[in-house]
């Protein structure tokens, strides 16, 4: 009966509803009993998550719980839509709001918001619909056209840097997708993320510092830019490059320094190494431009900087 149950609750991101375990052979008075003692965790009414898997869920974790728990318990057949089928691609959701659960319906007119739910009108085509976890989801193409409509630029280009990483036909999908739905709420932003989306940004904070660099009014800057020596010798790669102005750009993440560890290293051992190819760089007549996540929500500041950078450049006749 457990087992049974533990098997559900793991293909349905941690929750069951109170009609499962019945249906599994737990009777209400020990449902019941497992709540009040705080062994079952109540995500949304008649629906649980063991308090273990609970208490160790990531905020991400919790979220795909509760979209489990919102669909078993919708009466009509709905779309996993927006926001929350980002969450179930697999996406970078940084500042998404994911307070809702977000669904598609094929059966209303006009949208509406009950209950944490917020269920969405408007057509939806057969193959605008995949499957993930057993749960009906917009496609990536629509999901991030959908999710550009209610949110951000920025955190929608977070995403859609991502979605087109791993699928570049999402891109041109986007677009040719949004060409029928120029007069739906929110598609000027959508095409403006589809547009400025680029799979060659590497992570979060990569896509945050392209955002950056046009909120400061810079040209748009190559993309993981390689710098090679009079023999052709790779010399490093760049987060962003600005060719004419002889400027690098490198955004200093922490997970990209991480990842720069050899067997045997310490931190000084990767800053030494980092230095010596900064200094490569700079050997090839490159300005080189470090920002960090603390400078992300400075675009004035950091612009400053690329630009005193461009200016040393020109003057010294790169």
């Amino acid at each position: 009966m457990y087992e049974d149950l533990k098997a559900l609750a793991s293909a349905q991101g941690g929750a069951v509803t109170r009609r499962q375990a019945r249906d599994c052979g737990l009777p209400t008075s020990e449902i019941d009993y497992l709540v009040r003692r705080g062994k079952w965790v109540a995500i949304r009414r008649g629906a649980y998550v063991e308090r273990d898997m609970h208490d160790g869920f990531t905020a991400d974790e919790h979220s795909r719980a509760l979209i489990h728990a919102v669909v078993l318990a919708l009466r009509v057949p709905a779309v996993v839509s927006h926001v929350s089928a980002a969450l179930l691609h697999g996406l970078p959701v940084w500042g998404l709001d994911l307070t809702d659960v977000h669904v598609s319906r094929r059966d209303l007119h006009s949208p509406r918001r009950e209950a944490g739910v917020h269920h969405h009108a408007g057509e939806l085509l057969d193959h605008e619909i995949v499957t993930i976890d057993g749960l009906a989801v917009t496609s990536l193409p629509r999901t991030m056209i959908d999710t550009a409509r209610i949110s951000a630029f920025e955190p929608s280009v977070v995403a859609a840097d991502a979605a087109v990483r791993a699928e570049p036909t999402v891109k041109q999908a986007m677009l040719a997708r949004l060409n029928q739905m120029r007069d739906w709420p929110g598609s000027r932003n959508a095409g403006a993320v589809a547009e400025f989306a680029d799979g060659r940004s590497e992570s979060v904070g990569e896509s945050r510092g392209r955002v950056l660099i046009r909120r400061a009014g810079l040209p748009r800057p190559e993309l993981q830019y390689e710098v090679r020596d009079r023999w052709d010798n790779l010399i490093g790669r760049a987060d962003y490059a600005f060719t004419e102005e002889r400027t690098l750009g490198e955004f200093d993440g922490k997970g990209k320094y991480l990842a720069s560890y050899r067997p045997g290293e310490d931190s000084g051992d990767v800053v030494w190494r980092e230095k010596r190819r900064e200094d490569r760089l700079r050997h090839e007549g490159f300005e080189v431009v470090r920002f960090t996540w603390a400078d992300l929500d400075h675009p004035a500041r950091v612009g400053g900087r690329f630009r005193d950078a461009f200016a040393r450049a020109k003057r010294a006749g790169h």
